[in-house]
Order: structure tokens, then C-alpha cells, then sequence
């Protein structure tokens, strides 16, 4: 189901150099709220197993793919480590990305109504008639379709068409690892092993899209199709990992997590609300809430946030965000699988990683984009 999650990302997500360029402040606040969680997590990781030495080995770095990432990156990086020889990643995954979920509201909340009442979130109009909204249930009227045909049913199923991109996918992706694992070159083979499936469907996604792409057939590709299949996969996903959840694992670990989760927290608060309000001056709270959100629970957490604020989308942090996303959704779906493996050769190698990229994308802030604000 992960394979599946991964692979459904790459499709759709088209890097614009210009829309990089306006929206730089978005992308550059993902990126740094994604590594300066993956250097404190780390390194704070480090810290609390010196003290619960029964923790896992670098349970710090899965932070950044359950607290940043959600349940889809988080089980994806922890099965990279179990595979690799960590035992209860997966579960301790689980754990954490739900535990942020909840964070994500439980604190979102409170920094939404401290914002209002602040003057912050200039575009909140006046209380409107919710309707529907205050239901589960869509009226008719304003359902909206989850996909649609790209070729006639006749020679295909619409869906059918979309899962089989998908899965074509993953299949290229291994062909290409297993044609890279005969090169004639030394150590070349044992080191493509160690690569995780878990990319396979990333790269073979990658080379597919950007084929239809140059080829002008990405037309036969809905996005909204393929989007709702990486949905189902994740609901499965999640659903079983939960359901099979070592809740004696949490009990075990519950001191240290907590201990983790304030800290990270905290951080986010920092960055999100103290250094997000000096580093810009117009549509800067949408942006903050937005990240906070999906920095502790998931992108509908942050979104759902936002639109506590901003109901009628009109700030610009709505697209700057979707860019962000865009230009970042393929290296964190990446590093899920690869940082696991730098972080079994040495453990502080992420910590560094992720101080090196923090400090640059700090000094973006305060040199450039500041000043463009």
C-alpha cells in the first residue's frame, strides 16, 4: 500500500521555475520546517536514549516523516528500518503520526483564535451560513466528482486506466534498479539491494510522468483518479497499521514521546508564528497556520486550519502552499526511503544534514525574502 502512496505522489507534480520564484517563501518555509524537525528530532532523539536506552536506534529521525510527513512517510520510513534490522519502527511510526494529528488541532486551534483576536488574519469576513458543511453528508448539489475518464470505456475503465499508470510504475522502477544493479561496476549490485522497494515506484513515476509530459499525453492522466487511489491505499494502510498498534509499545515509550512531541511543538510555534510574523508582512498568518498544521499532523490539517481564517481562499498563501508542495512532495517522498539508510551508517549524519539546510534556509529568510516582503 505504501508502494502504491509513493508512486501516486510523483504523478501530477510539474516544477515551474517562475512559480518557484514568487512562491519562495512558502517553499522555503517547508523546506525549513522539515529540516530543522529533522535536526532537532534527531539530536533530541539521541539525547532522550541516553536516558531510555531501550528506545530503537535513530527512532529521532522519524520526526520528520510522522509528525511532517503523516502516517504515509512515517510507516514508509519505518518499514525502510525494519527491513534494514530496527524492530517496532513501523508501529512506533504509527504512534507518532497519530499523536500529531491530534497535536495539529489540539494546539492548531488555539493559535487560530490567539491570531483572530490579534488582528493577524486579515481576510476572515463575517460568519456565514455553514450548511451542509456542518454535515458529513454532500447535498447532491454540491458533490463533486472524485475523477474522471480520460479514454473511452470501451476500450478500458477510466480507474482501471489510472491504476494501471500506477502500477506500471512500480514495475519500471524495478526493471530500472535491476538493470542498474549490472553495471559493471564494483560493489554496484549489493548496493542497489539495499535499496528499498519503497523507491522503486518513485523513480519508475518520475520517468513516466515526465515522458508524458515531453510527449504531450499527460492529458491521459487524471490526477484526481490517481490521487483518490493513493487515498484508498493510505485508509488501508493506516487502518491496518493502526489496527494491529503495539499499544504496549506506546506505554513503554510514552515519557520520551511526550518529552519529544513538547519540544518539537514548541519549535514549530517558534518558527511558524515568532519568525514567520518578522519575516513577512502581507498574508503571512494563512501561511503559518498552514504549515503548522501540516508540520505536526498532515496538509488537510493545515489546511483545515487555514480555512478557519480564511474561508474564501482569498490569500495567496492558498497557491504558495500547493507550490511548495508540488516542488517538494518528490524529495520527501525520496528521502522516506533513502535518509533511513544514511542514518543506519551513522546516526548524526541527518542532525548535520538537517543544521546545514535549517541555517541556509534562516539566511533566505532574513537576506532575501524579508527584504522582497
Amino acid at each position: 500500500m505504501i508502494n502504491i502512496v509513493l508512486a501516486c505522489a510523483i504523478f501530477g507534480v510539474t516544477v515551474n521555475q517562475e512559480k518557484l520564484k514568487n512562491y519562495a517563501a512558502a517553499v522555503n518555509l517547508k523546506i525549513l520546517t522539515y529540516f530543522a524537525q529533522m535536526f532537532v528530532g534527531v539530536t533530541l532523539g539521541i539525547a532522550l536514549r541516553k536516558v531510555w536506552t531501550n528506545l530503537p536506534y535513530s527512532w529521532g529521525l522519524l520526526t520528520v516523516y510522522t509528525y511532517w510527513g503523516g502516517h504515509g512517510a512515517g510507516t514508509a520510513a519505518g518499514t525502510v528500518f525494519e527491513n534494514l534490522g530496527v524492530p517496532n519502527m513501523a508501529s512506533l511510526a504509527i504512534v507518532m503520526a497519530t499523536l500529531g494529528l491530534i497535536v495539529a488541532m489540539v494546539i492548531g486551534i488555539p493559535i487560530v483564535n490567539y491570531g483572530i483576536r490579534k488582528g493577524w488574519a486579515t481576510n476572515l469576513v463575517s460568519d456565514k451560513a455553514v450548511g451542509f458543511e456542518d454535515s458529513v453528508y454532500i447535498p447532491k448539489e454540491h458533490q463533486k466528482p472524485i475523477g474522471f475518464a480520460t479514454v473511452s470505456s470501451e476500450t478500458i475503465s477510466g480507474l482501471g486506466m489510472q491504476l494501471a499508470l500506477v502500477m506500471f510504475a512500480m514495475l519500471l522502477g524495478k526493471w530500472f534498479f535491476a538493470g542498474l544493479a549490472m553495471l559493471p561496476i564494483p560493489g554496484a549490485a549489493k548496493f542497489i539491494k539495499m535499496i528499498p522497494a519503497l523507491v522503486y515506484g518513485i523513480i519508475g513515476a518520475a520517468i513516466i510522468w515526465s515522458v508524458m509530459v515531453k510527449t504531450k499525453t499527460d492529458c491521459y492522466a487524471d490526477i484526481k483518479s490517481i490521487k483518490a487511489i493513493s487515498g484508498v491505499a493510505l485508509d488501508v494502510c493506516v487502518c491496518a497499521a493502526t489496527a494491529t498498534l503495539n499499544l504496549k509499545l506506546f506505554a513503554t515509550y510514552v515519557a520520551p514521546l511526550m518529552i519529544h512531541m513538547v519540544v518539537i511543538v514548541l519549535m514549530m510555534i517558534f518558527i511558524c508564528v515568532v519568525c514567520l510574523k518578522r519575516w513577512m508582512k502581507h498574508d503571512w498568518f494563512e501561511l503559518c497556520v498552514m504549515a503548522f498544521g501540516q508540520g505536526t499532523g498532515s496538509s488537510p490539517s493545515g489546511y483545515a486550519l487555514a480555512r478557519c481564517i480564511d474561508p474564501d481562499y482569498k490569500s495567496a498563501s492558498w497557491e504558495g502552499f500547493g507550490v511548495a508542495s508540488g516542488v517538494f512532495t518528490p524529495f520527501t517522498s525520496m528521502l522516506a526511503a533513502l535518509m533511513p539508510m544514511v542514518a543506519m551508517q551513522s546516526e548524526i549524519v541527518p542532525a548535520f544534514i538537517g543544521l546545514g539546510v535549517t541555517i541556509v534556509c534562516v539566511l533566505i529568510f532574513e537576506k532575501v525574502i524579508m527584504k522582497r516582503a
